[in-house]
């Protein structure tokens, strides 16, 4: 059995910006997922809305263009700041949380071998 040590504070800067970018890594790859599957969605949309109307493509295609346009800024830009910013704000809250508390409850006890 290795050493028991506790941790009795946490740098509430260094904490939240490291859960930050995990979160903004994780959310940057999970916005090109959705941007894949919704795009491959949205063309099989349009072309079913062409095949049953029979009408003109080009209106069908400028709109699965420009949503998916504003889709791919929205979810590989603009989705992993939010959750950055959020993170950032809620990881500090629970290291300040964990830093006012560990005096009364005590911290983590983590085994070191």
């Amino acid at each position: 059995m290795g050493d028991v040590k506790e941790i009795k504070s946490l740098p509430v800067v260094a904490f939240s910006l490291i859960i930050s970018v995990i979160s903004l890594i994780l959310t940057f790859i999970a916005g090109i997922i959705w941007f894949i599957i919704g795009y491959q969605a949205l063309y099989s949309l349009s072309t079913t809305i062409i095949a049953l109307n029979n009408n003109t493509t080009a209106v069908v295609n400028s709109l699965a263009g420009s949503i998916t346009a504003m889709g791919a800024i929205y979810l590989i830009i603009i989705w992993p700041i939010m959750a950055f910013i959020m993170t950032f704000i809620g990881a500090a809250i629970v290291a300040l949380l964990y830093n006012v508390l560990v005096p009364r409850i005590g911290g983590i006890k983590l085994e070191i071998e």
